[in-house]
């Protein structure tokens, strides 16, 4: 919850996006660890919801949940290489 309020990462995120329309290419790849992103009213969390695939990973503590979270990433990942 204080990463979402945080100005440090609404900075980070405002950076990303700046370089992506610059090097037409994504290098901003978010995940969840709640669900708190989801229903904040933040103006660059609301961005990343309409225009990205946020990874799940609120269920982090559960191996098979985790793995489907880091494979989902980690194909979005290989894909943006080509």
């Amino acid at each position: 919850m204080h990463s979402v309020n945080s100005a440090w990462v609404e900075k980070e995120v405002e950076t990303a996006f700046e370089k992506e329309n610059r090097n037409k290419s994504s290098v901003l790849f978010p995940i969840k660890l709640d669900e708190t992103v989801m229903h904040t009213d933040q103006a660059w969390a609301a961005d990343i919801r309409r225009m990205r695939h946020i990874g799940n990973m609120t269920q982090w503590k559960d191996h098979d949940a985790y793995q489907r979270g880091l494979h989902r990433l980690l194909r979005d990942l290989k894909q943006e290489k080509v």
